[in-house]
């Protein structure tokens, strides 16, 4: 008769490395994915703060862009991004771990096509629309466990048409 004693252990000893690394590799796809959708979330927020605005902040003579002589139009972008990153027109704390007020980038491009209803009165009848993007590193939970996840970047973009107040 043979002794199996230790047959469990042995068996034990064989799987958990390869148990271990796929518990540990879904907690950091679970993770990269819920901080993808946050972004993805937050950039949305951001656009639609900005499609909110008047439309005197944005510029639609040209190829688009905010309007250096409007007052305040430099406060606005702040407070877009401050919103995007923080939640809060007035800023505060990121919402995602190491996301910055420079990774989040805005952009206005004039669509020419729409020439009645909201847009009928604006400069040159073109539709200024905003683009609200961000790209960052993603920040591991389980970095120092030898998964190497440096050159993984975080990337949202929504955009919204300017609606006005």
């Amino acid at each position: 008769m043979r002794n199996t004693q230790a047959a469990a252990a042995a068996e034990m000893a064989l799987i958990l490395p390869m148990a271990f690394a796929l518990i540990f590799t879904t907690m950091e796809a679970g993770y990269y994915f819920q901080t993808e959708h946050k972004a993805i979330k937050y950039v949305r927020e951001g656009a639609r703060y900005a499609a909110r605005q008047n439309f005197a902040y944005y510029d639609c003579s040209g190829a688009g862009a905010f309007d250096t002589n409007t007052a305040n139009a430099a406060a606005v972008q702040s407070q877009i991004r401050n919103v995007t990153l923080t939640g809060g027109v007035a800023g505060g704390n990121a919402r995602i771990a190491d996301w910055e007020a420079g990774d989040v980038s805005i952009s206005v491009s004039c669509n020419s096509t729409y020439g009645t209803g909201l847009y009928a009165g604006t400069d040159d009848v073109k539709a200024p629309t905003v683009l609200v993007a961000t790209r960052f590193s993603y920040t591991p939970i389980l970095g120092l466990l030898g998964f190497d996840v440096r050159q993984i970047d975080v990337v949202a973009q929504a955009e919204s048409a300017v609606a006005g107040l």
